[in-house]
């Protein structure tokens, strides 16, 4: 990444319109982590996943968190190998479970209770408070620090995937609640079913019609 950054630089021409880029987030990662002094997974556990009680959320599982993971598959029957990130860590290099994504899904619900009485508690609301205010447009919507925002159903939602593995979170503030969808499998080329299951979830949680799952 340094030599990338050294070769291409970090400026850009003042009429540049916002882009996406999984480069610039892991850029932002190690550069808050340079910043901080620390490695990035020092940095997430102190400003993040400590104050919150999230310990299965790391970048370098501990031996007893790697008999638990779970494998991974880029197509049926077939195992993946799992990516390491490094330098951009910021941008996926997180492993994580259900039950920690809940509990973060619950911050962002409620910021202003998020931390507890942990160090951080005074910043970390503010925080959370602050990733979520709309930056840019995107498409049909926004995206925030992190998060895109549809205004049409009011939901927060991110989704991914790496080798073998593909994820949905989302939350909405105003009807308070949250779900995050875990699958040990890569996205179909028909289309990713984490996503369409994210999506029939929070139908039936705000009492729309559901969509069918079935592929057409």
């Amino acid at each position: 990444m340094y030599e990338f950054v050294a070769k291409h630089g970090v400026t850009k021409r003042s009429d540049t319109s916002f882009q996406y880029s999984n480069l610039g987030v892991g850029l932002l990662g190690q550069g808050l982590a340079n910043r901080a002094a620390m490695t990035y997974s020092k940095l997430i556990a102190s400003e993040i996943t400590e104050p919150l009680g999230i310990h299965d959320t790391v970048i370098r599982p501990s031996i007893e968190q790697q008999v638990r993971l779970i494998q991974g598959h880029p197509d049926i029957h077939v195992p993946a190998d799992w990516w390491d990130r490094d330098a951009l860590a910021g941008a996926g290099g997180l492993r994580s479970t259900a039950d920690d994504m809940l509990t973060y899904l619950e911050a962002n619900l409620h910021p202003e209770s998020a931390g507890g009485k942990s160090a951080n508690a005074a910043t970390l609301p503010t925080a959370i408070a602050l990733s979520q205010q709309p930056q840019a447009a995107f498409e049909d919507m926004k995206i925030a620090l992190g998060w895109l925002y549809d205004p049409e159903s009011g939901c927060y939602w991110f989704d991914g995937a790496t080798n073998g593995f593909s994820a949905y979170a989302f939350f909405d503030r105003k009807r308070d609640y949250a779900a995050v969808v875990l699958m040990n499998t890569a996205p179909d080329p028909r289309g990713s079913f984490v996503e369409r299951l994210a999506e029939y979830i929070r139908e039936r949680f705000s009492g729309e019609k559901a969509i069918s799952l079935s592929y057409r």
